[in-house]
């Protein structure tokens, strides 16, 4: 199938969605039960689909009202589909895609846009995280486990405005449960194969008139997916152990105050790099010579490999309603420390040409205060604006331990990959900002909207790197890819103003239509493991974009189809993208690329009956460099597509619930998530082909919902996927996603 011909299915694949509510499953499958009900359909009979309430625009309001692209899943949702991980958000919502490699490394892309890494102590994400609206900076040493959530709101597009901390390419909003002031508790259990043990349990209630309280907790773990098989070690296993109070304060009808405390700690053997032959370059690799198992859930190093993470947090939110508008403080402390250990080729020297095992070290404290003032809501003209800071450190640490068996004495290819070294880098950023925005009704149903935010970005950091050793006796050159040690100490500081504008047009009750225009930007910083001193002191600068959107959100035939539909273009300037130094054997983040991205996106949820919903989302993305020259290589990437930006994907879905008794309920599930193909690098070279997951899950249970049993299975065809791919020389060594896994599931509440 040609690319032309992929799009052209995708598109009507995705027109078919919404003329008939047929594809399925992301956030609108999920999202159903998110708590405030539905006003009654016209007729006053029949299924009907919840009403979803978020927090994108710092109020609470229905998700149909709010003119940004939103896919919002609610708490009981999370808790049935056993989501544990934000990958799993990813598939079910448009132009979303998530993978985790270990403690360290997450990538997020939302519509084509994303980081790969987050190697240096600078680097921001595309993607901003937020916990109760505290930014997490470092995706992976800080990001919170998903356990007891009353949602997650998946924001697309720049949020440069109100929404924490600017980003560039979207957000995800995870909103803890709260506290309640009735008594309350339950949890489930869920045992599988692969020695799986899934659980999460709370309890709630009041502890006097005014203050109410939650307690949850959660353990995770199964066995490994993969292994050693030359130290026998289990790797891409998982022991995960957490656990949140919540306090709730109402000592007056006026003022509210919350207290948020989470810690967690994750082990794991980390991941199992497998190499495999690059299809894409002429010769035979050196690992793949049929010299390693051809069991791609294997590696084969002499190095034992390890990923660790502890995070830990506390949030504190004053709310004082002061009758025309609510004044809100907002502080809290993010603390994330995270290491790992993992073996790039994931073979041994020989065959590897090298064995370059990399053992890195992240702490990284954040500390947030914001202060806003919000009107009511209640007339007219509406508005909110507000001040922000954060203060970020990020003490980072990358070794790189390497041994080649190639021929050659000093000063030969084997003594430059022979040795050992590590880059150490202190960042600290400073993130000051005062925005603003101010909607008015021009009529009835037209309401204008404009905002904006003013940034100042100050980063410094310290560090250098050094040489351990040298490799074997004698040996005369730094290992790749340090040419020669050096220390430095750089600081630097950002302006920028990003604006927006939005128009709305609300054409009855249940359809609204609106048009925007957002800037967005992700700030600059300094190389990881730069090669010198020259490099290391050459700082990148911020890449922006200007969002423009227009999207269509509705609630029709008495609320029994909801069918949303956004359509959008990105023009980035001054893109950081990551450059290989072949030579070095390192990347190099650099302003080199402006690009264009343009898509179309759609949710659909059908109620058919009063037991069976079909629901679903998709998204077609045409996201090419519109110029991209590599100079130090000497390639023009010009017209490529961006890594990690698949054509299409989509998911399907359908629910189903009758009772089978006066007393039981039968409830089925069933999803799809398919993405198309796509390339790793900005070269379009190594590529993943298209692949879809099948899951399902069966249960009964009480009919008021006391308890449920449930069988469940994810990725039930077993289907062989790739999460990352480094090529070199000839080989792609690669790390794969989970396997088929399946089990049976307990669950109450009282």
């Amino acid at each position: 199938m040609t690319m032309t011909t992929r799009k052209s299915y995708a598109m009507q694949l995705l027109s078919g969605v919404a003329l008939t509510g047929a594809i399925a499953m992301a956030g609108p499958a999920l999202a159903q039960t998110s708590g405030a009900q539905a006003p009654a359909a016209t007729d006053g009979s029949g299924p009907q689909i919840d009403d979803i309430v978020v927090t994108a625009r710092k109020r609470e309001e229905s998700l149909q009202n709010v003119p940004i692209a939103i896919t919002a899943y609610s708490g009981d949702a999370i808790r049935e589909a056993q989501i544990a991980s934000l990958s799993e958000f990813a598939g079910r919502t448009p132009g979303f895609t998530f993978q985790q490699q270990s403690s360290l490394e997450q990538e997020a892309f939302i519509r084509g846009v994303g980081t790969l890494r987050l190697n240096s102590a600078t680097a921001d994400p595309s993607i901003g995280l937020f916990l109760n609206e505290v930014y997490i900076g470092r995706r992976g040493a800080a990001t919170p486990p998903i356990f007891d959530l009353e949602r997650v709101e998946v924001l697309r597009g720049p949020q440069g405005t109100i929404f924490g901390k600017n980003v560039v390419g979207g957000a995800v909003s995870l909103v803890t449960a709260a506290p309640q002031f009735t008594t309350g508790a339950g949890g489930y259990l869920a045992i599988g194969n692969y020695d799986t043990v899934q659980s999460e349990a709370y309890v709630t209630g009041p502890v006097s008139e005014k203050i109410a309280i939650r307690a949850a907790g959660y353990v995770n773990r199964h066995s490994g997916f993969s292994r050693n098989i030359v130290t026998g070690q289990e790797l891409e296993d998982m022991k995960s152990v957490g656990g949140r109070i919540s306090v709730l304060a109402e000592p007056t009808d006026a003022l509210k105050i919350s207290i948020v405390a989470d810690i967690s700690r994750d082990r794991s053997g980390g991941q199992a790099r497998h190499a495999v032959d690059d299809p894409t370059r002429a010769g035979i690799g050196p690992i793949t010579t049929g010299q390693i198992s051809s069991d791609p859930r294997t590696t084969e190093t002499p190095y034992d490999q390890y990923s660790r993470r502890n995070t830990r947090g506390i949030s504190g939110r004053i709310d004082h309603d002061m009758g025309f508008g609510t004044l809100t403080y907002l502080s809290a402390l993010r603390i994330g420390k995270s290491a790992q250990r993992y073996s790039q080729a994931g073979a041994g020297s020989p065959p590897s040409f090298t064995d370059s095992v990399l053992t890195q070290e992240e702490d990284y404290s954040g500390l947030t205060q914001e202060l806003r003032l919000a009107s009511d809501g209640s007339g007219r003209v509406n508005w909110i604006t507000g001040i922000y800071y954060l203060r970020e450190k990020t003490d980072r640490s990358s070794r790189n331990t390497a041994t080649s068996f190639l021929p050659g004495g000093p000063g030969s290819t084997r003594d430059s990959l022979d040795g050992d070294n590590i880059f150490e880098q202190v960042g600290i950023a400073k993130n000051y900002a005062v925005f603003g925005e101010l909607s008015f009704d021009l009529t009835s149903q037209l309401t204008l909207s404009a905002g904006a935010r003013y940034t100042i970005d100050k980063k410094s950091m310290v560090g250098g790197a050094r040489v351990l050793s040298l490799g074997q006796p004698g040996d005369l050159l730094s290992p790749a890819p340090l040419q020669a040690p050096y220390s430095l100490d750089v600081d630097k500081t950002w302006r920028e103003f990003t604006p927006r504008v939005a128009i709305e047009y609300k054409i009855n009750q249940n359809i609204l239509v609106y048009a925007s225009a957002a800037r967005g930007f992700k700030g600059g910083g300094w190389q990881s493991a730069a090669p010198d001193l020259a490099t290391a002191i050459r700082a990148f600068n911020p890449e922006t974009a200007w969002s423009y959107e227009v999207g269509f959100k509705s609630d029709l035939f008495d609320r029994r189809v909801r069918l949303n539909l956004a359509a959008f273009q990105l023009d980035f300037k001054d893109l950081q993208v990551e450059q290989l130094d072949d030579v070095l054997l390192t990347t190099v983040v650099a302003n080199a690329a402006n690009a264009k991205i343009r898509g179309l996106e759609g949710e659909v949820t059908l109620a058919v009956t009063d037991g069976l919903t079909l629901s679903g989302s998709g998204s077609v993305i045409d996201a090419k460099y519109l110029d991209y020259v590599d100079v130090g290589r000497g390639l023009d990437f010009t017209g490529n597509k961006l890594p990690r930006a698949a054509d299409y994907q989509f998911s399907v879905a359908a629910d189903y619930e009758t009772p089978v008794s006066g007393k039981l309920t039968l409830k089925a599930h069933v999803d799809y998530v398919y993405q198309d193909s796509i390339f790793y690098g900005p070269d379009n070279t190594n590529r993943e082909p298209g692949y879809g997951q099948l899951n399902a899950r069966l249960g009964i249970g009480a009919i008021d919902d006391r308890w449920t049993i449930s069988l469940w299975g994810k990725n039930l065809t077993n289907k062989l996927y790739r999460v990352s791919v480094i090529p070199f020389l000839g080989d792609e060594a690669s790390l794969y996603g989970a396997p088929r896994t399946y089990g049976v599931r307990v669950s109450g509440k009282f």
